[in-house]
């Protein structure tokens, strides 16, 4: 199994989703592609707006990644779910 290059050298992940303000949806995702740490975004559907899943090299990177995104203008509330273990990853 090979491990493509971002995985491998930021082990550490997480799902960070995000409720934000009426139509603040462009100025939030500038924001988030400005962040390293942020490898995909998604709109969802349901009381959540964004799920953000980000990758990080450590436990201190992470932490910043998720303060920043908390604090991005337009963002009103955040929940971090922090990836464990994988049971399974068909990508």
């Amino acid at each position: 199994m090979r491990l493509g290059s971002s995985v491998s050298a930021r082990p550490i992940r997480a799902t960070a989703l995000l409720e934000i303000e009426p139509r603040t949806l462009p100025g939030v995702l500038a924001r988030l592609k400005q962040l390293e740490a942020v490898e995909s975004v998604h709109t969802t559907s349901g009381r959540i707006d964004l799920m953000v899943t980000i990758a990080a090299r450590t436990t201190e990177e992470l932490d910043v990644a998720l303060d920043t995104i908390g604090a991005v203008d337009g963002v009103t509330d955040s929940e971090s779910l922090i990836h464990l273990t994988t049971k399974l990853d068909r990508r």
